[in-house]
Formats: C-alpha cells, structure tokens, sequence
C-alpha cells in the first residue's frame, strides 16, 4: 500500500479575550510545551510560537501579553490537524478561542529543516 504524502498546514490560534485567558495560558503552558516538543521530535510541529501584541514585544517575559498562536504542521490531511489542534491543552484549557481558530493547507515558497529545534525544552526533553 501507498502511503500518502505530507502535507503542510498553517494554524492560526487566537487567545480568548476574557479577564483570565492569560493566566489559563500561563498555568498550563509547561504542559504545552512538553507536548509541542513531542511533535517537534516526531517531524510534525514544524514552526510554532506565541503571538504578541506589538507594544510588548520587547518587554520582559512576564510582561508579555499573548493574543494567540501560529503553527505550522506538516500531516496527511486537514482533519488529522485539527485533531492535534483539539488535544492541545491550549484548546481544551479553553486557551485559545475555539471559535475563531483557522486551518488551512499551505504551499509553501520556502523550504523547511526536516526536524524544528526546541527553544523551551522541558524536563521530559
């Protein structure tokens, strides 16, 4: 049998808004992390990362304000991504905002490394 090619998905996941969206991410963001890292390993979380708003950009790390996450995930179809999206502890810890979150199938201009490196390593790493 065939196996099918890989495909490559871009992820658009904004943070909800309300007053305690910041400190669910930041309670549950190790565990984020240690299943990122995962899929970094495996070759399917190629590009991933917080978004800021611009204004915090530079500011020190627990001044930061988040506004969401952007991933790109190489796998065999669409649906196989959002079920990467839905076991995130970002999704299920009401992180990200359920309603707004976009996937869609991109060709891509640039190449990418075959494995990402991990920049937040854990103690599982």
């Amino acid at each position: 049998p065939s196996t099918q090619s890989q495909q490559t998905y871009i992820v658009w996941a904004p943070d909800c808004t309300d007053e305690g969206a910041l400190a669910r991410r930041m309670a549950v963001r190790q565990k984020h992390f240690v299943t990122a890292n995962k899929l970094i390993k495996q070759g399917i979380l190629k590009v991933a990362g917080g978004l800021l708003t611009p204004e915090t950009q530079d500011a020190a790390p627990g001044n930061r304000k988040f506004v969401g996450s952007a991933l790109l995930y190489e796998a065999e179809n669409l649906e196989a991504v959002r079920k990467l999206v839905e076991q995130d502890v970002y999704w299920t810890e009401t992180v990200w905002d359920k309603d707004k979150i976009v996937i869609l199938p991109i060709i891509m201009a640039t190449t990418l490394q075959d494995r990402a490196g991990i920049t937040q390593p854990t103690p599982e790493d």
